[in-house]
Order: structure tokens, then sequence, then C-alpha cells
């Protein structure tokens, strides 16, 4: 146990984006491309990783003094937020963890074989969404009185159960994700994505049916076409800041860096998707002709990663600076017991990703947005007790004197397992 732990210890330390980068090079050795090639292609996604996570947190940092000042203006959050790093160490810290992911990968290869699915998911990393749900009917398992063994095959049924599904859904929503975020050979098989992605076509939509309103489409096109340079997104994303700072009422040298901060971003970030594709093409046209000569010409490969591909996408990256005042407004409805701090940082990819089926148009995807911060802080905030649980049992937190809660639990699965354990009153 002490040999796994440290493992698992290692990997976290890691990071995905340092992770990753050798888990391409096997992959590409796996589809017969020469070594150096298959590791100048992981080391190009890992930059791609790195650059986006440095730019991320460069954005929070820029937006801490307006989240400082929403924060000052209420109380009574009783539960802390650990945000999804913390829900993944929690997943990560069970102890099949690293069986899950070798079932998940041989299993993909022989549904693809089977003509089962389209999608091949790589992004070992961001397997702590199909292990979360597991670790959940596991520990719920234990608490209803199931023994050990037992607890291990639900959780792994569970496992299973919902790594099948998200590969159909990462099928699904394929030729959209393409298409919109010029993402060619490529797909999302995260699972808290099509939690975001089912709130979002089904706001947009209700949107696309009311009079009016349907007519509207404010994306970043439409200002540029309107306006020229006035209306380019870097300078709309500038603006947006200088508003930000005047409604929390920064100083100058405070607004000037927030504005700049948040153009920058807008900026750079599409690059180092563009910098994340370079690696992963070669890696999707090798799968694809492998496959091809397996399957036939008709039979298409999709390469399975993370959301984080769609940060590039522009409107997103606007709608997100919006988003800061919304999402922290809706911290204050009633029902939720923690301040947002950590699930802020991740507003961009909420933002990015509510962009796809509201086709870039920046009020369905801040209204998208918007739905999704409340269904999320509501649910967060619901299962804060069955986390904690969780938390305990995987020696992430010692004692349950403060309750805890993080961005990834309101994932269905998560959530269909919390809703019936609480209907049979085991916790």
């Amino acid at each position: 146990m002490q040999i796994i732990n440290s493992i698992i210890q290692f990997i976290m330390d890691l990071g995905g984006a340092i992770f990753l980068p050798f888990m391409i090079t096997i992959l590409g050795l796996f589809f017969k491309i020469k070594f150096f090639d298959s590791f100048r292609n992981g080391l190009r996604i890992g930059a791609g990783f790195l650059g986006i996570t440095v730019i991320l947190e460069m954005l929070c940092s820029c937006l801490n003094p307006a989240v400082e000042f929403y924060s000052g203006m209420g109380s009574g959050f009783t539960v802390i937020d650990i945000g999804w790093e913390g829900i993944a160490a929690i997943a990560w810290s069970t102890p099949f963890a690293l069986i899950i992911v070798p079932i998940c990968l041989v299993l993909n290869y022989f549904l693809i074989r089977l003509r089962f699915t389209k999608t091949m998911d790589v992004d070992v990393w961001n397997y702590f969404h199909v292990i979360l749900g597991a670790a959940m009917a596991y520990y719920v398992a234990q608490l209803a009185g199931l023994s050990a063994s037992a607890a291990i095959i639900a959780a792994m049924l569970v496992a299973v159960g919902t790594f099948v599904i998200i590969l159909k859904m990462a099928d699904w929503v394929a030729p959209y994700w393409q298409k919109h975020y010029n993402l060619p050979g490529t797909t999302c098989c995260n699972n808290d994505a099509f939690q975001i992605w089912a709130i979002d076509y089904v706001v947009c939509w209700i949107m696309d049916r009311i009079p009016v309103i349907n007519k509207i489409n404010l994306n970043a096109k439409w200002f540029s076409d309107k306006f020229g340079s006035l209306g380019e997104t870097s300078v709309l994303t500038f603006f947006v800041g200088i508003l930000i700072s005047l409604i929390t009422r920064q100083d100058l040298a405070t607004m000037l860096t927030m504005s700049v901060t948040l153009s920058a971003a807008i900026v750079i970030l599409p690059r180092m998707v563009s910098l994340l594709m370079e690696g992963l093409n070669p890696i999707s046209n090798a799968a694809r002709k492998i496959f091809k000569q397996k399957l036939g010409d008709g039979y298409d490969i999709y390469i399975g990663m993370d959301e984080a591909l769609c940060l590039g996408d522009e409107s997103g990256i606007q709608c997100a600076a919006l988003m800061i005042p919304i999402g922290l407004a809706v911290a204050f409805l009633p029902g939720v017991n923690f301040f947002p701090i950590a699930s802020l940082g991740s507003m961009v990819y909420t933002t990015c990703m509510c962009s796809l089926f509201a086709r870039g148009d920046i009020l369905k995807t801040v209204i998208a947005s918007t739905v999704n911060c409340i269904y999320s802080y509501q649910v967060l905030s619901w299962m804060a007790p069955l986390v904690t649980k969780l938390a305990v049992n995987t020696g992430y937190i010692t004692n349950t004197a403060g309750m805890v809660t993080g961005s990834s639990v309101e994932e269905f699965h998560c959530l269909i397992i919390a809703l019936v354990s609480k209907l049979f009153g085991v916790w």
C-alpha cells in the first residue's frame, strides 16, 4: 500500500502538464512514430499545457482584487472550497485508483476495435473524473455496511460504466467540438464538460426559441466587423477589465494591471492551444492511419483530450471576465455555504465550454454560464458532508470539524450516487 501511495503522490506532484508528455511519447511509439519525433510531440503538448496553466494562474492573480472586494460583502460561508485540484487529490488517493487506469486504457482499445466508439481517450491525468465516481461509490457502499470486496466491485462497475458513457458522449460532441473550436481530429473526454454542455444545450435551445432574443448574435466577429480595431477582442477585454475595476473600486495601478492582463490572456491562450495542437496532430494522424488499416477507410478516430483545448475561444475568454461578478453574486444565493474562490479560477473553462452551443454568442454564453454556476454552487453546497467524509477516508483531511467541497463532485455520475445514497439514508 505504501508503494502505491508513493506512486500516486509522485504522479500528483508531477501534474498533468509534466505527466502527459511521457504518456504521449509512449502512445506515439505504439502508433509507430519514431522515438524522438514522438518525444518532440509530447514536449510540445506539455509546453502548451504549461503555458495554459501559467496564463490561468496569471488571470486568477490579476482578478484577486475583484474577488476580495466581493468576499467582504457577506459572511456565513462554513465550507471550504478546495477546488478541482483538491477533489482530484482525493480521487487519486483511493487504494484502487491505479488499477482503474490500465483497465480503462485496455477497454478503450477493444471498444475501438469493436467499432463501439471512435474516441481514444489519451488524457490519462483526467481519468480522475472516472476514479472520483468510483471512489464515491466505494465509500458510500462501505457506509451502507457492505464488505470491502463488495465495495470495490461496486466501484469498478461505476468506473467502467462511467468511462463507457464518456466515450459515447465524446463521439457525440466531436463534430460540434471540432467545428466550433477548429480542433480537427480531436474531441473532449472530461466528464465535467458534459455536465456543463448539457446545461448549455438546454439553455441555448430555449433561448433560440424566444422571439427577439433568438435574433441576437453578439459574438467576437460581430464586434470586430462593427467597430474595427475597437471591437477587436483584446481591446474589448481591456475595457472589460476597466469596467470590473471601476465596479470594485480598484486603484489606478490595479485597474491597469487587471485590464492589460485580461487583454494579454485573450491573445496568448489561443497561441498556447495552437502549440498543443502541433503536438497532437501527428498522434491523431498516426492513430487514424493504424485504425483505418484495421477497421477500414470509413472509420475515423478522435483523440480525446482535456477541455483546456477549447480555451482559445475568444468569446469564452471575454465572458470569463464578465462572469466574475455574476459568479460571486450567485454565491450569496440561499443554500450556498462556501465562497467560491477556487471555483472562480475555473470560470474560463465554464465560459469557453458554454460558447459551444451558444455558437460564440456572448449573451447566450453568459446566461448558460450563470445557470451552470447556480447548479454547481447549490450541488457542491448540498454534497459538502459527503465530500468531507470522502476526504477523511482518503486521508486528505484528518477530522470533520470543518467541511470541504470542490468542483467535479457535481458531475452527473457523482450526483446520482449521492442522491441514491441520501435516499436510503446512508449519509
